[in-house]
């Protein structure tokens, strides 16, 4: 049985992490695209890589970046996965959107148990790739970075760094933007271990398993209110034109008006 207390703490708590995260990729990163479009997302994970709390910057991100920590566990397998490491891809395929949104990953770690992981999705402003006209395979959109390790146990990947910096047009931007996803992940490892330190793991854990069964049982709740038929939007209502066969407004479904 979990404390109801210490699980609206946590759940406050791991909101703030993500939102710190958020906060300092956005002081640190170098391009406009990050700190003013707010072309990122920030995450906390649990060790099967379902989400925890996100610092929404894009929430198209959100998705994506749950399945692309779990293609990085599956890739490297529970057993491969240490304290200190920081994986990284941009594959298109595993994240569900472009080159140019690289990903960084890092486990966390509390006495050598894997407690979660803390990612970070961000848009870079170049990843080399052709310019203008319209590209026709995936290849011509820019460098492809498979799942790869950024920081292995601590120590950077400097041949990958360099590969990178090779392949970019403007390359003191690109690593300063990886510098800050690393600073980001940094953040929410540190703030949600404090959390652990300060409530302990089992209690943290536990609420954050509360939490998730609690939003499973509204969903569910919430869905069997939906009476049981075939639903459907008509593009008229958005444009305020017509009425339905019975003579009412049509109404739609895009605009959060009741269902046909």
């Amino acid at each position: 049985m979990t404390d109801p207390v210490v699980t609206e703490i946590v759940r406050n708590g791991v909101i703030a992490v993500t939102e710190e995260m958020k906060t300092n990729l956005m002081r640190t990163a170098y391009n406009i695209i990050i700190y003013e479009a707010l072309d990122f997302t920030t995450g906390l994970f649990t060790p099967e890589g379902d989400t925890i709390s996100i610092g929404i910057g894009l929430p198209m991100f959100i998705r994506g970046m749950s399945e692309t920590v779990k293609a990085k566990i599956r890739h490297f397998g529970r057993d491969k996965i240490k304290p200190g490491d920081i994986y990284v891809t941009n594959d298109a395929y595993l994240t569900g959107s472009h080159l140019n949104h690289v990903t960084l990953t890092l486990p966390i770690f509390h006495q050598g148990t894997l407690v979660g992981f803390s990612c970070c999705m961000a848009h870079w402003l170049d990843i080399g790739g052709m310019l203008g006209g319209m590209s026709t395979d995936i290849f011509s959109e820019g460098l492809q970075i498979p799942i790869m390790k950024l920081h292995d146990r601590g120590v950077v990947n400097e041949t990958l760094v360099d590969v990178i910096r090779q392949n970019v047009r403007l390359p003191s931007r690109a690593m300063g933007d990886l510098r800050a996803q690393v600073t980001a992940v940094k953040t929410g490892e540190r703030r949600f271990l404090q959390l652990i330190e300060r409530y302990g793991r089992d209690a943290v854990l536990g609420a954050i398993a509360a939490i998730m069964d609690h939003a499973e049982a509204m969903a569910r709740t919430r869905t069997r209110t939906i009476p049981d038929g075939v639903y459907e939007a008509d593009p008229r209502a958005h444009r305020g034109e017509g009425r339905r066969d019975d003579g009412r407004p049509h109404q739609c479904i895009k605009t959060g008006a009741r269902l046909l």
